[in-house]
């Protein structure tokens, strides 16, 4: 599964921008709706401006990266912005997933993650660049009833589980996307931050299109899996 386009929202598109084509060096444009476009990878990252008077949303998302390059991408990333620690640590393995990852805020203080995936392949040659930032791998959904929401997903869209299931916890996709549903208040890793819903679209790719909305989220699937242009 792959996601192929992410819109969210921001109390300021051209601050995240300035940060994803400033900083890290990702293609950004503004649209005449002044939403921020990003290209990551395969994947469009959409900021637009949050309704008058609305709270600043809070996100987390992934992107994977080679996984032989998780090292190139640490040093990359670090002098660049502050990495994310938990207990005095900055890279975090998830046996489980077989994968390493680090962790950073952008300018809305959304919780970013550069994630090593060691069952996908590993052949990309050359020292890290943002052109290795493969694509949105992971997209953070708040959930009042986890179970519940998740077999909305599986049932409308046909979506796989993939690995974790649980009451607070479950993932839905496999290692080029994954849904991540988790249960409202649930600290977001490796932060104190709890999770809350927040608007939302994400269109990901699939045999069976679909819709499913709740609690402001939009999860579209298309057969069409071209990259949004």
């Amino acid at each position: 599964m792959k996601i192929l386009e992410l819109r969210l929202t921001t109390p300021d598109p051209g601050g995240q921008a300035a940060f994803y084509s400033g900083v890290l060096g990702l293609p950004v444009s503004v649209a005449p709706s002044a939403a921020a476009e990003i290209v990551i990878g395969s994947t469009r990252l959409v900021f637009s401006p949050i309704s008058a008077g609305g709270a600043n949303p809070v996100y987390h998302f992934a992107f994977n990266i080679p996984p032989c390059k998780l090292a190139g991408a640490k040093g990359w990333l670090s002098s660049r912005v502050p990495l994310l620690e938990k207990d005095g640590a900055d890279e975090f393995r998830f046996e489980d997933w077989n994968a390493d990852a680090i962790y950073f805020r952008d300018p809305a203080g959304n919780i970013a993650e550069l994630i090593a995936r060691h069952d996908l392949p590993d052949d990309t040659p050359g020292p890290f660049a943002p052109s290795d930032l493969l694509c949105v791998s992971e997209m953070g959904l708040v959930a009042l009833d986890v179970p519940a929401l998740v077999r909305a997903l599986r049932g409308e869209l046909g979506l796989p589980a993939w690995l974790e299931e649980s009451d607070t916890f479950s993932t839905l996709g496999d290692e080029y996307g994954l849904l991540i549903v988790v249960q409202k208040g649930r600290p977001w890793f490796p932060t104190d931050t709890p999770a809350s819903p927040q608007p939302a679209v994400v269109v990901l790719e699939g045999e069976r299109e679909g819709r499913y909305a709740a609690l402001g989220y939009e999860v579209m699937v298309r057969a069409d899996t071209s990259v949004p242009t």
